[in-house]
């Protein structure tokens, strides 16, 4: 594992019940596991701002920096967002074609230039 996979995978690990959690709200929403994405991002990778920008404009991220904290964008996103990413990560467009296996969801962590792709199981939120 490179370091840049490794900062990914500590990115997914330390996001992880979150993760899970927004995955739990868009099912009950409506959504299928086939139609969106949860996605996590480092906002203080330059490779990403732009889709940061677009998919959560004017976040204040200044905020989050000052309690001393990573600023990470996180949410559920259309498989038009996984279209992109396939297109600008060729890497992993074909783990982003697949349907997740079943009771899981497509989980995209993107940081340190590159993108991982994961499995998160919804939960609900514990609190």
């Amino acid at each position: 594992m490179t370091e840049k996979d490794a900062f990914r995978q500590w990115l997914f690990d330390e996001n992880r019940q979150r993760l899970a959690e927004l995955a739990y709200r868009a099912l009950r929403r409506g959504m299928k596991p086939v139609d969106f994405i949860i996605i996590c991002i480092d906002v203080e990778d330059s490779e990403w701002t732009e889709l940061v920008n677009h998919l959560m404009p004017d976040h204040d991220w200044q905020s989050i920096r000052d309690r001393g904290e990573r600023p990470v964008a996180r949410g559920s996103v259309t498989r038009e967002v996984a279209e992109y990413l396939s297109k600008v990560a060729p890497a992993v467009a074909s783990a982003l074609s697949i349907p997740p296996p079943c009771g899981q969801v497509l989980t995209a962590v993107l940081g340190a230039g590159g993108v991982s792709i994961y499995f998160v199981k919804p939960q609900p939120d514990p609190h």
